[in-house]
C-alpha cells in the first residue's frame, strides 16, 4: 500500500534536476524507437550539429576559456561590462553585500525572461545599439535595476525587494522596457501581475528570503553560501528556489495542492490514459546557472553544476532541427489542445537529452574530461550561441518553433506563440 508521504515524496522528485534528465532521456529513447506521436530523431545527423557548435565555440572563444552559461553575457552586450560599472559605483563593503545584489539581479533577469510583444526592441544608449529577444530583456532589466526600479530603499537602489515588486506600477514598467503602455497594455498587465506574485512569494518565505528588514531573492543565496565551507551545491539552490517559486509558473502540471511549474503531463502512446509529468524548470535552472559567477565573486565554488540540464528552449531546438537531428511528424496547427501540448513536451524533452549527447561528443572530439569542459561552458560557448544564430537568421524556423513550443500561449515561457 502506498502512503501519502510516499506519494508526496514521488511528486517532489519532479522538482529535481536529475528527474528532468531522466525523463528527457526516456522520451529520447522513445523517439529513437519511433514511439512518439509528434517527434522524430535522426541521431546520425548529430555530427552536423557537432560541427556547428565547434565552429561557433572557436569563433566566440578561440582559446576555449569559456565562462559559464547564464545572464551575465547578455548584460555584456555590445562589449560593455555593465555590472562592473554598477559594482564600482555601489562600492560594496562586503562579499555578502555584493553576492546579495548580484544574485537579486540574476534571479530577476531569469524570471523576467518571458515572451515579449512581437517586434519589440530595446535601444541601449550605453552601447548605442538596438537589441531584440532575450538580450533586449536582459538589458532592460539591468538598466531598471541600476535606476532603482526594483528597490524600495532609496539609499540602496541596486537591489530587488519584495515590497517594490508588489507595488511596481505599469507606467514604470513601460518606461523601463521602452514599451507603449497604450499599445501593449495587456502584456504590461500580465508582467505586472507576474512581478507582484514574485514579490508575494518572497514575502511568504522569510525563512528563505528574509534577512533583518529586507526580503530579497539574493538573501537566499547568501544563506546557502553561509551553510557550506566555501562551496555551494547547485542542486540545493535549485531545490530552494523551486520550493517557493514553482507555483508562479502557471499553466503546467499540478496534482492535489502541488503545482509543478514548468512541468507538463505527457500522454504515453502505449496507454493514453497514463500521463507522465515531464519537468523542465527552464527559468529556475537558468537562475542557478546565472548564480555561478556571483558566488565566485564572493569566494564560493559551485558543486554539482553538471547535475543541471541543458535548456529545453527554442535556440537548442533550432540547432537540432536545422541540422536534421530533430524533426516533426506533423508541423501543422491542426492538433487538439492535448496533442499540441504533447508535441511541445516531446520537443523540449528530446532537445534536453540531445544536448547531453552532443556535449559528450564534443568532449570526445576535444579529448577532454567533463571537469575540464562542463555542460555550463558548452551551453555558453557553443550550443546556445549556435542555436541563437540559427533562429535569428531563419525567421520561418523561429516562428514555427515558437508556435510548437508554446501551444497554450503561456505568458512566462520565453517563446512567443
Amino acid at each position: 500500500m502506498t502512503t501519502k508521504a510516499q506519494n508526496d515524496s514521488g511528486l517532489l522528485e519532479t522538482f529535481k534536476a536529475e528527474r528532468v534528465r531522466s525523463v528527457a532521456n526516456t522520451l529520447l529513447d522513445r523517439a529513437l524507437a519511433d514511439h512518439l506521436d509528434h517527434v522524430t530523431v535522426d541521431i546520425s545527423k548529430l555530427d552536423q550539429a557537432l560541427i556547428e557548435v565547434l565552429e561557433t565555440a572557436k569563433q566566440a572563444y578561440p582559446d576555449f576559456q569559456i565562462p559559464p552559461y547564464g545572464v551575465w553575457r547578455l548584460f555584456e552586450a555590445g562589449g560593455v561590462d555593465r555590472w562592473s560599472a554598477l559594482a564600482s559605483a555601489r562600492n560594496f563593503q562586503s562579499a555578502d553585500e555584493l553576492l546579495a545584489a548580484a544574485s537579486d539581479l540574476a534571479i530577476l533577469a531569469a524570471y523576467m525572461d518571458v515572451k515579449t510583444p512581437q517586434g519589440w526592441s530595446y535601444e541601449d544608449t550605453m552601447a548605442g545599439t538596438v537589441a531584440t529577444g532575450r538580450e533586449a530583456t536582459a538589458l532592460a532589466v539591468i538598466n531598471m535595476f541600476a535606476a532603482g526600479s526594483f528597490s524600495s530603499d532609496p539609499v540602496d537602489p541596486f537591489r530587488v525587494d519584495a515590497d517594490a515588486m508588489i507595488r511596481l506600477e505599469i507606467e514604470e514598467l513601460a518606461t523601463g522596457l521602452q514599451i507603449s503602455a497604450e499599445q501593449e497594455e495587456e502584456f504590461l498587465k500580465h508582467l505586472q501581475r507576474q512581478l507582484k506574485r514574485f514579490g508575494e512569494a518572497l514575502a511568504l518565505r522569510p525563512d528563505l528570503f528574509g534577512e533583518g528588514q529586507s526580503t530579497r531573492p539574493g538573501n537566499l543565496v547568501v544563506k546557502v553560501g553561509s551553510e557550506g565551507w566555501g562551496s555551494v551545491d547547485a542542486t540545493v539552490l535549485l531545490d530552494r528556489l523551486l520550493q517557493s517559486l514553482a507555483p508562479l509558473w502557471e499553466g503546467g502540471a499540478a496534482e492535489r495542492d502541488v503545482a509543478f511549474g514548468d512541468s507538463f503531463a505527457h500522454s504515453v502512446k502505449a496507454n493514453s490514459a497514463n500521463q507522465e509529468i515531464v519537468p523542465f524548470h527552464l527559468n529556475a535552472q537558468r537562475m542557478v546557472y546565472s548564480l555561478v559567477e556571483p558566488l565566485a565573486w564572493a569566494g564560493y565554488e559551485v558543486d554539482e553544476l553538471d547535475t543541471l540540464t541543458g535548456p529545453g528552449d527554442a535556440e537548442h531546438a533550432g540547432l537540432f532541427v536545422n541540422t536534421g537531428v530533430l524533426g516533426f511528424k506533423s508541423e501543422t496547427g491542426d492538433l487538439s489542445d492535448d496533442q499540441a501540448l504533447d508535441r511541445h513536451t516531446e520537443v523540449r524533452a528530446v532537445t534536453i537529452a540531445l544536448t547531453d549527447r552532443l556535449a559528450a561528443m564534443l568532449r570526445k572530439e576535444l579529448d577532454v574530461e567533463q571537469e575540464q569542459l562542463p555542460l555550463s561552458c558548452i551551453l555558453e560557448g557553443g550550443t546556445s550561441r549556435a542555436g541563437a544564430a540559427i533562429v535569428s537568421e531563419n525567421q520561418d524556423l523561429r516562428e514555427k518553433l515558437e508556435k510548437i513550443m508554446n501551444p497554450g500561449s503561456i505568458f512566462w515561457l520565453p517563446f512567443g506563440a
